[in-house]
């Protein structure tokens, strides 16, 4: 056995010594730990946790599935990392806040003094003590209400549900009011444009010319025909035919075209519109209740067991620490008076 292993056998035996020399005080301050922390735990008030779980949509999908058959997003389909996102910001946002501390008088349950400076700090900080909202690895976001009263963590955590779904649609509607009257003006500028260009296509078909691509076969024929019959009459007429196709055909193949695409404009158009509107109404959910939070039946903190093997571990380890302190001194001392 070398001189370190010696040096640290003789160290342990003086840790143990020292510890076995003082084990009344360490039986004392032991036995004093878990009556005080015994004590303590009996005056923190129990705290109940109620949770309720949601699922945001696919967003901007769900009026959408309403007017189409294409059902693959929306209504029915789990929002993503995104939507998940996109939803943890107005539940932690400054206004959906507000309206649950104004709905449920929070200031009043909660006890704050409400004449005292920084009234509405101290309220944002009590409810972000009390109100985890917590996004999990599902893509699902978990609010999580601490209160003394059980009934009232339950009542908040689905006050804040409720008012996070008429928030995120006020929301919508806010954006899509505004989409709406712009759809609703291009929608009217193009029906203008539309119903001009139908107007000339009127005036070109009263002109006799209906169908210029059949019509020019029926008059190369006749044309023809004439020629080879000599026919000077029905040459200056066929003349006359054609000349007049050639003056309006072209605008008939244009009208007929662009008519055409600005209906199919149009009709998307619609489409958006119907859209919009639904979403300007929000009459529907933007969130998938999947847990409403229930009145929990058993306390979440204090764990009174785990405070007091804690409080008294601590105290224990403390007080070995200060005996070796203690013992370490002394030979200290008498290591410098010889």
């Amino acid at each position: 056995m070398d001189n370190n292993e010696i040096s640290m056998d003789k160290s342990m035996q003086t840790i143990a010594q020292t510890i076995w020399n003082g084990r009344k005080f360490l039986l004392i301050i032991g036995i004093a730990a878990f009556v005080i922390s015994l004590v303590a735990s009996l005056f923190i008030k129990n705290q109940y946790k109620a949770t309720a779980t949601i699922f945001p949509p696919v967003a901007n999908q769900v009026s959408k599935e309403l007017i189409t058959e294409n059902k693959q997003e929306g209504l029915t389909t789990f929002g993503e990392t995104e939507e998940m996102e996109q939803f943890l910001q107005v539940l932690n946002s400054r206004s959906l806040k507000d309206r649950v501390i104004s709905a449920l008088k929070l200031q009043q349950h909660w006890e704050i003094d409400s004449t005292t400076p920084g009234i509405k700090s101290k309220t944002y900080r009590k409810f972000d003590e009390k109100i985890k909202i917590k996004a999990t690895r599902y893509q699902s976001i978990n609010i999580e209400v601490m209160d003394r009263d059980p009934e009232w963590a339950a009542i908040i955590a689905n006050t804040v549900v409720e008012y996070s779904d008429s928030l995120m649609r006020s929301i919508k509607a806010q954006v899509a009011v505004n989409a709406l009257k712009a759809l609703e003006r291009q929608f009217a500028l193009v029906e203008q444009e539309l119903n001009q260009l139908q107007d000339s296509l009127a005036s070109v078909m009263s002109n006799g010319i209906i169908d210029p691509k059949r019509q020019a076969g029926r008059f190369y024929k006749e044309y023809l025909n004439a020629l080879l019959k000599g026919n000077k009459l029905q040459l200056s007429t066929l003349d006359k035919e054609v000349a007049k196709l050639g003056g309006f055909g072209a605008k008939h193949t244009r009208y007929t075209f662009e008519i055409s695409d600005l209906s199919t404009q149009l009709n998307e158009l619609r489409k958006s519109i119907v859209v919009a509107r639904i979403e300007a109404n929000q009459e529907i959910p933007t969130q998938f209740i999947i847990d409403r939070a229930d009145v929990p039946d058993k306390k979440a903190y204090p764990k009174r067991s785990l405070i007091v093997v804690t409080a008294t571990l601590s105290a224990i380890i403390f007080a070995i620490f200060l005996l070796l302190l203690q013992e370490y001194i002394k030979r200290l001392k008498n290591s410098f008076n010889q």
